[in-house]
């Protein structure tokens, strides 16, 4: 075989390595093994459009810093993060998928279910946060929490370390949204579902009997807003504030 059709071979090879990569990274739900395929698929379609195209300059320029830039972002040195500014990154995050078709175990813009939302929502607001403030801390925070699967039920047990207690209540419904900060979450009981709060009575849930991404203000009749819950909160947004001491 000449180098001109090793070459041809190889353009084949790596545009079905291509198509295949992004199939695993379209596809909403996310497994261990579906994101150990992505990172591969996604290095071996960037070595490999390295070595085809190595002797177009330019074309070379451009993928060496299509290889470079994430990685220097990654490296940035990090700094503390304003847990009220990521809050507001958060808020907007978890609004971009509004209207998202409700998938169990989905984590994309083709499906998402409640705790892939309010994990997914927060891996972009930090790598946002981030890229914005030119703090390597919340990227590589993003990278962590998106590696890790979490559901409704390890969000309420702080599993990993990610969320912390805050208090108990019958419902949602009838909490007092006063001891809230916007980004906080609600889980119920029996660790199935989990709703974020974005402030003013309003929430965001992908709820599995309406089909899709959605925000509800109190007073609602959605049943999920009557049910006793946990509240929790993302370690990234600010530690519980202490009792106040008797008096």
């Amino acid at each position: 075989m000449n180098l001109k059709g090793a070459r041809t071979i190889g353009r084949r090879v790596w545009v079905w390595i291509a198509i295949l990569t992004a199939l695993v990274c379209l596809y909403p739900v996310e497994y261990q093994i579906t994101r150990v395929a992505m990172v591969v698929g996604v290095a071996t379609t960037w070595t490999g459009a390295l070595l085809l195209w190595w002797q177009r300059r330019a074309v070379r320029v451009v993928i060496l810093l299509l290889g470079a830039l994430p990685v220097i972002a990654a490296s940035w040195p990090g700094r503390p993060v304003d847990p009220e500014r990521l809050a507001e990154d958060y808020s907007r995050g978890l609004r971009m998928f509004r209207g998202v078709r409700y998938v169990w175990g989905g984590e994309g813009v083709l499906g998402m279910d409640c705790s892939g939302l309010v994990r997914k929502g927060l891996v972009w607001s930090q790598l946002y946060h981030g890229l914005r403030t030119t703090n390597g801390r919340p990227i590589r925070d993003a990278l962590a929490l998106w590696w890790q699967d979490s559901s409704a039920m390890a969000l309420r047990e702080g599993r990993h370390g990610w969320t912390t207690v805050l208090f108990r209540a019958d419902s949602i419904a009838g909490a007092d949204v006063a001891k809230l900060k916007i980004g906080d979450l609600a889980v119920t009981s029996d660790g199935v579902h989990v709703v974020a709060y974005l402030g003013g009575q309003t929430w965001i849930e992908a709820d599995p009997g309406a089909g899709e991404v959605l925000e509800a203000v109190l007073p609602t009749d959605n049943p999920w807003f009557e049910t006793p819950v946990v509240f929790v909160r993302w370690r990234w947004l600010g530690e519980p504030e202490a009792p106040s001491p008797a008096r």
